[in-house]
């Protein structure tokens, strides 16, 4: 079951409209832009669902952060906090993310923080959108879609920043309606309502499917294992919904991809900071990497170049059936369901016993594949005995979660609980010690992104809540 989004360039959509005199150069109507209040009606829903599309794109995955005005996703910044990445340029705007010391007053983190709630408020009013024209949306697919980007919107906002997040709204007439700061739960609450109501709302299979992960994945945050697992037993394993991107534009452009290799300002990252995760020195066909022998944009660190993302027009999986058996294996952990023949490892296995499609590689960037071959293959099946050489089943949980969810947001969430849920400690999950370019001598304690010093034009904010994982 593939659910995939049509990302287009749609901002505005030029209207032809004919001339006031053709004979009277002074007295001209010019084409413009559609404005909001042609965007009312339900012939109006496609181009609406497009510019959400695009916001969300742009929250996720980003577009062209060469330093000239681009944007990072939560794909990069939330990866470079954690240990998917490692800077390989010179901004210090992300040196600062990288080694765990983030700023206020950090510009490009603000930029991504307003960009995310852009995206989360352009859904929110395209959800009632649909709502006042359910004859021209079959299934109500359209709505649910648009409640579930989003409620995803919310658990980025959870997964990523402190406690105390602001969510504030726009009126109708542009002016801001300033929010109250709400706690990680809180957060997390009320992007489960979204997702409640799409899959209250919808009767498409995709959408439910798509709004039932994403709930999924929110409970898991709040501790609600058992939940989790009986709300992902629903989702088919070759469930996708995936985030399309073209070559055309930048808005357009898969983000990833350009961060990586050719603007050459994140490198794949391997067992950094002595805590992270092996990303390059364990081979796996699920994160897989290419060294094309030449160093980022800082002329010092070599670029490693993820094939996850093969070019500009390669989609990104937003939400999937292989994290719904993810999910179904950690409920049946916390279960103690982890001997030989239980589901823990059943579930485990199911999509290394399916995988032929659902995840796709480049083996070398020089060469742009076509996004639509390459697939991982089958894969072994884990045994107890893989418990017991990964140290442990918490261990072989999350490195599968850090094999399959590779560079789709996913990674700096799983971090935080591995502190919060598991009670490890922060400086065994988190890079540490001596960092490695000259701007700062060590990595901070940062575990998540401090809310933009641009914020405290809000009357009801001051600062975070706490900084807790």
């Amino acid at each position: 079951m593939r659910q995939t989004t049509k990302l287009l360039a749609l901002v505005g959509v030029a209207l032809l409209v004919p001339l006031a005199s053709c004979n009277d150069p002074l007295r001209v109507t010019i084409p413009d832009i559609v404005q909001p209040g042609q965007l009312t009606d339900s012939a109006s829903l496609g181009t609406v669902r497009a510019g959400v599309l695009g916001d969300f794109s742009i929250a996720y995955t980003g577009d062209h952060p060469d330093g000239s005005g681009g944007t990072e996703g939560v794909i990069m910044y939330g990866g470079l906090l954690a240990d998917e990445w490692i800077n390989s340029e010179t901004f210090p705007t992300r040196i600062e993310v990288d080694a765990r010391t983030i700023q206020v007053t950090n510009s490009d983190v603000d930029l991504w923080f307003r960009r995310m709630h852009q995206a989360r408020n352009r859904a929110e009013r395209a959800a009632a959108q649909f709502a006042q024209f359910p004859t021209a949306d079959p299934g109500h697919a359209g709505h649910a879609e648009m409640l579930t980007l989003a409620g995803l919107t919310y658990v980025f906002l959870a997964e990523t920043w402190c406690s105390g997040v602001p969510i504030s709204r726009l009126n109708a007439d542009g002016s801001i309606a300033y929010g109250l700061p709400l706690t990680t739960h809180q957060i997390l609450d009320t992007a489960m309502a979204r997702f409640d109501a799409a899959i209250a709302t919808t009767t498409d299979p995709g959408m439910t499917a798509f709004a039932t992960v994403a709930k999924a994945r929110a409970v898991l945050d709040t501790g609600g294992f058992a939940a989790a697992g009986a709300l992902a037993a629903g989702v088919p394993t070759d469930f996708v919904y995936g985030q399309e991107h073209s070559e055309n534009t930048d808005r357009e452009n898969n983000g990833v991809f350009n961060g990586n290799f050719p603007d050459q300002r994140y490198a794949v990252a391997d067992r950094e900071g002595g805590s992270g995760f092996p990303f390059r020195s364990v081979a796996d066909p699920r994160t897989t990497w290419f060294d094309p022998g030449f160093t980022g944009f800082d002329n010092a660190t070599e670029l490693w170049t993820q094939q996850r993302y093969g070019s500009r027009k390669t989609p990104i999986t937003v939400a999937t059936g292989v994290e719904a058996r993810l999910i179904q294996a950690e409920a049946a952990l916390r279960a103690g369901d982890t001997l030989a023949g239980g589901q823990f490892l059943a579930q485990l296995n199911d999509p290394r016993g399916n995988s032929g499609g659902r995840a796709y590689f480049n083996p070398n960037p020089f060469v742009p594949s076509d996004p639509t071959t390459q697939p991982i293959g089958v894969m072994p099946a884990l045994t107890v005995a893989d418990i017991t050489a990964a140290g442990g089943a918490v261990n072989l949980l999350f490195a599968e979660r850090a094999r399959w969810l590779w560079l789709t947001a996913h990674r700096l969430g799983d971090m935080r609980r591995l502190i919060r849920q598991y009670g490890r400690a922060a400086d065994t999950v988190f890079p540490t010690g001596p960092y490695f370019k000259v701007n700062f001598a060590n990595y901070g304690t940062d575990v998540n992104f401090p809310i933009p010093i641009t914020e405290k034009q809000n009357p009801n904010f001051t600062a975070c809540l706490d900084r807790n994982p």
